[in-house]
């Protein structure tokens, strides 16, 4: 039996497959090793693992953010060392997880466009190239994050109507003297602004809103995906919410530059099962 993990920063989700079948499905808290040591992610684990018995478990691949390091990489291996000790261990970084659920053994450029955003060039192996997303502050563009931070901005600007701001200001109940207070004083304004996206879905027929969308999948494609070799000739894949809900819309983008588009898929689990599978075979 092998697990596949698939990390983030609030919940990590752990599918137990016999082949290409799931037995079972086990969420739990999500882990960064940049901010938690081997014990303490032991400790986060032991709510939803202590009564489990992992004995029969073959292999185990982890995928997060934060694990691209040798020393986090292993941080996270000794943990989980704890509760699947006859298992190999395999823990990598969530690129390349990416990569292998949208690629699988063949060449392209695959992309993450969740609550944020990452891409990498790969070669049918490796992640060979990455241009940095540089995060919520400096960069995420194309992600639900950017997305609700531009129809913040929109809102603000008065680049909206009257129709938007009244249904905008209804649905979140918030209005110009509350909304900002609130996108500041909240710990994760990232994940703040990315809960704007499903309003963004709603109204898209909208052409301000169309707009929006589309600029931020322009300023995507140009700080990202031109940036790669071979770019118009290599499948350009995608992983994530914002791909699966706006795939009309990044498609046209995608045509304006010259970029093909391959599959998009919401999550990687499915895809990741697949991969280790036919590994294995």
């Amino acid at each position: 039996m092998i697990v596949i993990a698939d990390m983030g920063a609030t919940k990590t989700d752990w599918s137990f497959a016999e082949g290409s079948t799931i037995i079972k499905n086990i969420q739990t808290k999500g882990f960064n090793p940049y901010f938690y040591t081997t014990g303490e992610i032991v400790d986060l684990l032991r709510p939803d693992f202590l009564e489990e018995d992992f004995s029969d478990i073959d292999e185990v691949h982890l995928y997060g953010a934060g694990c691209s390091t040798e020393g986090k990489i292993k941080t996270v291996e000794h943990a989980l060392k704890i509760y699947f000790p006859y298992a190999s261990i395999e823990v990598s970084h969530d690129l390349l997880a990416s990569a292998r659920a949208l690629c699988g053994n063949s060449p392209g450029i695959a992309c993450i466009l969740g609550t944020g955003s990452n891409t990498c060039l790969y070669d049918g192996t490796y992640v060979i190239a990455n241009n940095p997303s540089l995060g919520f502050l400096l960069g995420d563009e194309g992600s639900g994050a950017d997305l609700g931070r531009e129809l913040i901005k929109a809102y603000y600007y008065g680049e909206l109507n009257d129709e938007i701001d009244k249904k905008l200001e209804t649905q979140f109940n918030v209005d110009k003297n509350s909304l900002l207070g609130n996108v500041y004083s909240t710990d994760k304004p990232n994940a703040f602004c990315a809960a704007f996206t499903p309003f963004l879905d709603q109204n898209i027929e909208n052409p301000l809103i169309k707009k929006l969308v589309q600029n931020s999948f322009r300023e995507f494609f140009k700080r990202h995906i031109l940036t790669y070799d071979n770019y118009n000739k290599l499948p350009i894949n995608f992983v994530g919410s914002i791909a699966h809900f706006f795939k009309k819309d990044l498609e046209i983008v995608a045509k304006e530059f010259g970029c093909r588009v391959g599959i998009i898929i919401k999550a990687p689990i499915g895809k990741l099962i697949e991969f280790h599978s036919n590994l294995n075979n």
